[in-house]
């Protein structure tokens, strides 16, 4: 688990232009500016899934602006989808050579859909929002 989290923690940030452009296509703006009075030049965190940059709302509350990775949600979609036709083959082997019933693509599938919530960054900041 430790090695894991080291892979995670190791993960270069992307080009922080096109984080922009995503930040600003997103909220529907010009420019950042425009709903942040500060934002910072650099993320101040960068995972598999996206980077963290620091922001201070026009209102002064100082806020975490997470952005997902570009094309990230077809990257995953796609992944999930061969490796859902890869269990579905896996189990038919298993029902042929043993007597054991895991059912592989119900577990991919529960797995997949934590998966689809951690890439939700509007449910994860409805439910922030909640506590």
């Amino acid at each position: 688990m430790e090695e894991l989290q080291k892979l995670q923690d190791s993960v270069p940030e992307f080009d922080n232009e096109e984080a922009i452009r995503i930040i600003r296509r997103e909220l529907g703006v010009k420019d950042v500016s425009m709903v942040y009075s500060e934002f910072s030049e650099k993320p101040i965190a960068a995972a598999s899934l996206g980077q963290v940059y620091r922001a201070r709302l026009k209102n002064g509350k100082e806020v975490a602006v997470k952005v997902q990775r570009p094309d990230m949600l077809e990257t995953v979609s796609l992944d999930l989808y061969i490796l859902r036709k890869l269990a579905s083959q896996a189990q038919g082997v298993q029902k042929k050579l043993t007597k054991q019933r895991t059912d592989v693509v119900a577990l991919l599938d529960q797995w997949a859909k934590g998966t689809f919530m951690e890439l939700d960054y509007v449910n994860e900041g409805n439910n922030a929002v909640r506590f």
